[in-house]
């Protein structure tokens, strides 16, 4: 079963910068939103991703934490700002938002939604293989209020939009909340497989329900570069375009219209100044479309588990081979996507698995050979060739990635490196 295209233009920003990240190191961005808040900023491909940081008397507290391989950076510029580290608060469970925990250690206590265990231990986070760092002390099912460097701080449940494990974390004197991806930078929102795009506006209802109106908005995400908080203001704004788009392409397909047709002409045009980040005109259509158009019960399981194991017991190549049966001779009893092994790849390269990633990565390519990710999996096959000496091989898979895509940056300036050796 194919993923949408937004589901892919979310793995591609959500991934592409593990691959630069081992190129090279990005910089945090420190800005100052009252005396004792600040917001960190990591700029990944195609947007920030954004840390809250509170100081006081009592230490430090953490609004995320960036990817993993960032938390070494993060840990600096919190370093920077005050100490010792006291409390992590966890938005949701994506990686670029609880990666950096354990760069932390096990001394901070570390908040999360009740389900986040669960989804650390299943699905595509199994390759991930977390330390107990990144794991929650305290869950959040509903509600909890933090006393804490003399900020009043409260955590609220906000699921079902975005992802289905999400908090917002409200600074109430400093009047600042992190609304983790509920907003995305007050632009076309990106939605997980445990999302629902259909629930955008009631749960912005909610939030908006609980804050003050003349509250900062924070997001998980904001287009790069732009360092800033939103309004209270926003929100009904941006509560509306969401409805509205809904709307638009619900009529269009009630009319019979197809996705197609409702992308070529632009059906959302009237909201393209939404467009500023990772998702397009074009990625949102097909989201709300594929929404629209799911079959009520239960979906196939992910294949990820399945994987896993077979990895863990006999090794790259088995596992690769079972997921290629499967795919061929069982593809109703479980749902197939067409990055599920260029995800696993990703995920086991920096766990000292080149060999491994290779194996995997070279999988997806026989398996999805025209997959509009695939620049980014011989980029990846060049990661895992440079970790192992193989400088020429890693040449010949940035070209390749190149001729798929030549725009893309990151191939670009892995090939110079490499090219100067």
């Amino acid at each position: 079963m194919p993923v949408t295209r937004l589901a892919s233009l979310a793995l591609a920003c959500t991934l592409a910068l593990a691959a630069s990240a081992a190129a090279q190191t990005r910089p945090v961005t420190t800005t100052r939103l009252s005396d004792r808040l600040y917001l960190l900023s990591v700029d990944e491909a195609d947007y920030s991703t954004n840390t809250l940081v509170l100081t006081g008397p009592d230490g430090v507290l953490i609004v995320d934490t960036q990817k993993r391989e960032d938390g070494p950076a993060l840990r600096a510029a919190v370093a920077a700002l005050g100490g010792p580290v006291r409390y992590i608060i966890n938005t949701h469970r994506h990686i670029e938002h609880v990666g950096g925990n354990e760069a932390f250690g096990t001394e901070p206590v570390v908040i999360a939604h009740a389900l986040m265990p669960e989804k650390l231990r299943s699905r595509t986070f199994l390759f991930d293989e977390f330390p107990p760092a990144t794991f929650p002390d305290i869950t959040v099912a509903d509600s909890l209020t933090l006393y804490f460097d003399g900020e009043r701080i409260r955590i609220v449940a906000v699921p079902g939009s975005h992802d289905d494990n999400e908090l917002m974390v409200h600074f109430t004197d400093a009047n600042v909340v992190h609304l983790s991806s509920l907003t995305n930078g007050l632009n076309f929102p990106s939605v997980d497989e445990d999302g629902d795009a259909l629930r955008f506006p009631e749960v912005i209802d909610r939030a908006a329900a609980l804050l003050p109106h003349d509250v900062a908005i924070v997001s998980g995400h904001s287009p790069r570069g732009e360092h800033r908080a939103g309004t209270w203001n926003n929100l009904r704004p941006y509560r509306d375009m969401i409805a509205r788009t809904i709307e638009i392409v619900r009529a269009g397909l009630a009319q019979g219209r197809e996705v197609a047709a409702l992308q070529r002409d632009s059906v959302l045009r009237p909201f393209g100044s939404y467009a500023r980040s990772y998702v397009g005109q074009s990625d949102w259509i097909e989201e709300i479309a594929d929404r629209l158009r799911r079959p009520a019960g239960q979906r196939p399981p992910l294949i990820f588990a399945d994987l896993y194991t077979t990895w863990k017991s006999q090794g790259a190549a088995a596992a690769v081979a079972r997921y290629s049966a499967l795919h061929r001779d069982h593809a109703t009893e479980y749902r197939f996507g067409e990055n599920d092994l260029l995800v696993v790849g990703m995920k086991v390269l920096p766990n000292n698995h080149a060999r491994d990633a290779i194996i995997f990565l070279e999988g997806s390519l026989r398996e999805y050979p025209a997959a509009p990710l695939r620049y980014m999996t011989h980029l990846y096959l060049a990661l895992a060739h440079r970790e192992l000496g193989n400088v020429e091989r890693a040449r010949e898979q940035c070209r390749r990635a190149l001729e798929v895509n030549p725009r893309y940056e990151r191939a670009s300036q892995l090939l110079a490196e490499l090219e100067r050796r």
